[in-house]
């Protein structure tokens, strides 16, 4: 195996007949909530927002955007009677779709480990060879990720799924498993938005806020150049906020799909991701609360540490 196919592992195949599988890849707080409570209005697509459900604490006071705690809902109910009847073990506090492997640290390791340079792709696959617990590991995951996509899309009876779940590395295993049609949206916001909220969600300095983007955005960017502009969209979130028909139209000519019919904004959602998913989309706008919260010093640490990268997307 070459460094190139090492560092990607993705089968050019046929996908006619396989389901298609929308993925928004991206940075934390770079929009994709809004995207994608958007995109869900869609008849044609079914989702949950974030199909990794890594980040959801307390169960018991989770809520779903439909306004049910999620242990309530009777969507999420059925979900979980569907996958009993599959015979597959799924709680409210662990899916099992995400790449991990808690009892396993070197499986995890190879799991969890960031999207890298093709060197550390090789022995990443190298791993995976060597290591059959971590090929079982992986092919259970997948598997999990299979029967659950197909379950909501049954019951939101739409053939496309969306998985908001934005990591790169997430993204090339399901696209080795070479059992979806993937076409990948790489959204995009200032770097400056997204640190600002990092730090204020997280408690961090705005020096660990602007390395966190310049790692996570170099990923994205690698992966996008990747897979090419056939299987990836690139979005700016200040251009959905700003003119969201233009950008959902384009997104659903990328998908191959119409624009979404005036009913089909009244089906229930059952998303998953930050506190957006409980609000309203009526008023949609443009946040830039960055301009007016970020000081000097922090606008000038994130000009020194990720500022070329920003003005390569084209942020001034």
């Amino acid at each position: 195996m070459t460094a190139q196919e090492a560092n990607m592992d993705i089968t050019s195949t046929n996908n006619r007949g396989k389901r298609r599988l929308a993925y928004i890849m991206g940075p934390s707080y770079s929009g994709s909530t809004l995207l994608t409570l958007l995109l869900a209005d869609h008849p044609r697509i079914a989702t949950v927002g974030e199909l990794k459900a890594s980040a959801m604490g307390d169960i018991t006071t989770y809520y779903c955007s439909c306004g049910e705690v999620l242990t309530d809902c009777h969507f999420w109910k059925t979900v979980q009677d569907e996958m009993s009847v599959e015979g597959r073990d799924f709680t409210f506090d662990n899916f099992k779709t995400h790449f991990r492997a808690p009892h396993h640290p070197f499986v995890d390791l190879l799991l969890r480990s960031t999207l890298r340079d093709p060197l550390f792709e090789t022995l990443r696959a190298m791993g995976f060879v060597l290591s059959c617990t971590a090929q079982e590991t992986r092919r259970q995951i997948i598997l999990q990720n299979q029967i659950l996509i197909d379950i909501i899309c049954d019951l939101q009876q739409a053939e496309n799924f969306l998985d908001d779940s934005k990591e790169p590395i997430r993204l090339k295993y399901l696209l080795k498993a070479n059992l979806w049609d993937i076409r990948t949206i790489h959204l995009i916001r200032d770097g400056r938005g997204v640190a600002n909220s990092y730090m204020r969600h997280n408690k961090t300095t705005m020096s660990q806020a602007s390395r966190h983007w310049l790692q996570t955005q170099r990923e994205c960017d690698r992966m996008a150049k990747q897979l090419g502009d056939s299987r990836c969209l690139t979005v700016y979130y200040e251009d959905l906020c700003r003119e969201p028909e233009k950008t959902l139209t384009a997104i659903y000519h990328f998908f191959g799909l119409t624009a979404k019919t005036d009913s089909a904004s009244h089906r229930t959602k059952h998303i998953m991701g930050n506190q957006m998913r409980l609000g309203s989309l009526k008023d949609i706008r443009l946040d830039e609360k960055w301009k007016h919260t970020l000081s000097p010093d922090d606008l000038q640490i994130f000009a020194r540490t990720a500022g070329a990268l920003n003005h390569l997307h084209g942020y001034n």
